[in-house]
């Protein structure tokens, strides 16, 4: 088969063009932007039919190709961790406006995943110390690759467990967090596709609110004074988050994504 007509069979799969793409610089094992220059280049058979038995079976592209890009990186992923998203950049840049020109700042990821946000975070500000914390040895594994692929070998430290019950004996600047936060009822109404993700990284209980509560009331024993949280949010939690964040006597700000909707909640005393 030619890329092209490859390329026009992926289009049945509603996809966007630049997925397709990627499908193809991963068969043809070259980069993305080459792909571009091979459109009637013949590509293996064999690697086109498990390609598309694997879209039929609503596997993500990026599980395919064992990659996503973030932040202008590009993350090893697998179906042990969450897809990095590009709304998820908005976090990153948030922190970064506040203190990409800080040093020695030290830094924990919870709910850290694949690491695409506190590994960036790590590459984007000088000499932070950075803490990913995961409740799956997976995750943490794929993070562990992902330090290694970007040559990051000092300040990290990695910590399987489950916040829900964690209890940290060191305070951080900043706080890094993505948190499960899809109800239970709104799983059951998601993409085919993004079920295939983990479900313990999409999915929280109290409507979606677990684990803002738990970690907010444990805003005194994670931060330091002069300490500050980043959380992702769904587009309808905000009123709920910053409920939150005032019962437990704090400050909270939200910052809209690329679509207007709200993304990013930051929290300090």
């Amino acid at each position: 088969m030619l890329l092209y007509d490859f390329l026009k069979k992926v289009e049945e799969f509603n996809l966007p063009v630049s997925f397709g793409l990627d499908l193809a610089s991963y068969i043809l094992n070259v980069s993305y932007e080459d792909v571009k220059s091979l459109y009637y280049t013949d590509i293996d058979d064999n690697k086109v039919e498990q390609v598309f038995s694997q879209l039929k079976d609503h596997i993500p592209v990026a599980y395919i190709t064992g990659r996503k890009e973030f932040y202008g990186r590009e993350f090893l992923v697998d179906e042990n961790v969450l897809i990095p998203r590009v709304e998820t950049e908005i976090l990153v840049e948030e922190v970064l406006k506040r203190y990409k020109n800080h040093g020695n700042l030290d830094i924990i990821d919870i709910c850290s995943g694949s690491g695409a946000i506190g590994l960036t975070i790590m590459q984007e500000i000088a000499n932070c110390h950075m803490t990913l914390l995961d409740i799956s040895p997976k995750a943490i594994d794929i993070s562990k690759k992902n330090a290694e692929k970007f040559n990051i070998k000092n300040n990290i430290e990695y910590i399987c467990d489950d916040i829900l019950l964690y209890t940290s004996d060191k305070k951080y600047d900043i706080v890094l967090c993505n948190p499960p936060y899809i109800s239970f009822e709104e799983y059951a109404w998601l993409e085919e596709e993004v079920k295939k993700e983990p479900v313990i990284a999409l999915t929280a209980g109290d409507n979606g609110l677990l684990f803002y509560k738990n970690i907010l009331s444990k805003f005194p024993i994670l931060c330091k004074n002069s300490g500050i949280m980043f959380f992702e949010i769904g587009a309808a939690q905000a009123d709920d988050v910053k409920k939150i964040a005032e019962n437990n006597n704090l400050y909270a700000e939200c910052i809209k994504d690329y679509s207007l909707n709200d993304r990013v909640i930051i929290v300090h005393s």
